[in-house]
């Protein structure tokens, strides 16, 4: 298996003056960092914390990863009999190469991904499955021109959630058909910040990922 280099990834996109939203994804999952232009705040009891864009985003730009335990079906079932409520709508499911997995993010790791609300009416971010090193990861990207100060939310894709519903059980995230980089349009090119930015930005020194 091809290992990707960070350090040449971001070299290579420094020279160019736009990139792609893949490339920048990718850059973002070998780094395990999210985009300082991103920020956590209390909403209210009601919601608890969401993220914030700090400055205003484009939209067709990559935003953040939902960063967690990548699952296997039997290994999600598992962790959903024994985790509570709170802890299950963390586990986000999904299909990739014909078979189930799951992304855990019920572990407090500082990453922003986790801390996305939903929004079933007027989203401002689409899920999509970028493979890296042949290994899903769930992505964030704008679907519209998002202002600083806006609240980032997605589609959580399940209509029986307690914030909707009113019920008591929460469920695990559960998006059907979350398209992958290879069966969506992503536009060649767009204008995000260059890695010379304040925007994109790495401390990492890693030149791949496990």
């Amino acid at each position: 298996m091809i290992k990707l280099n960070l350090n040449v990834l971001l070299h290579v996109m420094s020279k160019r003056k736009r990139f792609s939203p893949v490339e920048d994804a990718t850059a973002h999952i070998l780094s395990g960092k999210d985009k300082p232009c991103l920020e956590e705040r209390f909403i209210n009891s009601h919601k608890g914390r969401g993220v914030f864009a700090s400055m205003s985003i484009d939209k067709g730009c990559f935003i953040l990863e939902y960063r967690g335990e990548l699952l296997s079906q039997e290994e999600s079932q598992t962790r959903q009999n024994r985790y509570n409520e709170t802890e299950n709508t963390f586990l986000f499911e999904f299909d990739w190469n014909g078979r189930q997995w799951c992304i855990d993010a019920s572990k407090e790791d500082g990453s922003l991904g986790r801390l996305v609300n939903d929004n079933n009416k007027t989203p401002n971010c689409k899920v999509k499955k970028i493979s890296v090193e042949g290994k899903p990861h769930l992505c964030l990207f704008s679907v519209k021109a998002i202002a600083s100060g806006e609240e980032l939310t997605y589609n959580y894709g399940d209509s029986d959630w307690p914030w909707r519903t009113q019920l008591n059980q929460a469920v695990p995230h559960n998006e059907e058909n979350i398209p992958s980089e290879d069966s969506t349009h992503f536009p060649d090119k767009i204008n995000c910040p260059k890695p010379a930015e304040q925007v994109f930005w790495f401390k990492s020194s890693s030149s791949s990922s496990d």
